[in-house]
């Protein structure tokens, strides 16, 4: 079912599964240019699998939310998230939260972190973006693609400046239990930089074998796709 979230004089899409579990809602985050159309597979799996309810976010500029991706920034995205979380905390205030959010979803659900307090986070594949980027509007990379990812790509690599984000630096304050999803054929998001969210975390991770960054039955096939979802699960009901 789709709902409409108000944020700061507009409204984001959203899709809601409802679960089992009254008491558990499960937040999910797609990556950048994504939607929360392609992470259907992964929220019903996780509704199946753990009895949570899910919640599936379109960024502004993404899926069914307004506006163009170049007009947006990664701080707006930010914001819609926490009028998301904001929501659900007043809307079911005694349900446990979990947060699992793929690539530049997770940065987002990373920075949520410092601001926000809930039970689980599961990172799948999480991007990371220098800290200067947070208020460049996402024209910077659509129009400047080739140079933008050759420079992401170095940050990526550069432990030493990873060691230095803000939000890792202040990771340790989160109180919720962690896990990050390595995939073990990734081309987008290196070894250095899930090492990174590992540490700051002090997470628990898990390997996935044979996936690349994108996730989907139509890519890794449908035994590697199932046994991704229930590694997943299988962590999510151990909480």
């Amino acid at each position: 079912m789709e709902i409409k979230i108000d944020c700061a004089g507009y409204a984001i899409a959203a899709d809601w599964y409802e679960g089992k579990d009254s008491a558990r809602i499960l937040i999910v985050l797609p990556g950048y240019t994504s939607s929360k159309a392609w992470q259907k597979s992964h929220a019903q799996a996780m509704v199946r699998d753990t009895g949570t309810s899910a919640i599936v976010v379109d960024f502004s500029g993404h899926g069914n939310s307004p506006f163009e991706l170049r007009d947006t920034r990664p701080a707006q995205h930010f914001l819609e998230l926490i009028y998301v979380f904001d929501w659900l905390k007043q809307s079911y205030p005694n349900a446990v939260l979990s947060v699992t959010a793929s690539s530049y979803g997770g940065y987002l659900a990373a920075h949520l972190t410092q601001y926000r307090q809930f039970d689980n986070l599961v990172l799948r594949a999480p991007a990371i973006y220098r800290p200067t980027t947070f208020y460049d509007p996402w024209s910077m990379r659509i129009d400047n693609h080739s140079d933008y990812d050759e420079e992401i790509t170095k940050y990526r690599r550069d432990r030493t400046s990873l060691a230095k984000h803000p939000f890792l630096i202040s990771a340790a304050a989160f109180k919720g239990q962690v896990l990050v999803v390595v995939h073990e054929n990734d081309g987008v998001v290196p070894g250095a930089t899930t090492d990174a969210y590992i540490n700051a975390f002090q997470a628990d991770s898990q390997i996935a074998v044979g996936c690349s960054h994108t996730i989907d039955k139509n890519i890794i096939g449908a035994d590697l796709f199932t046994s991704y979802q229930d590694n997943i699960a299988g962590w999510l009901n151990s909480r």
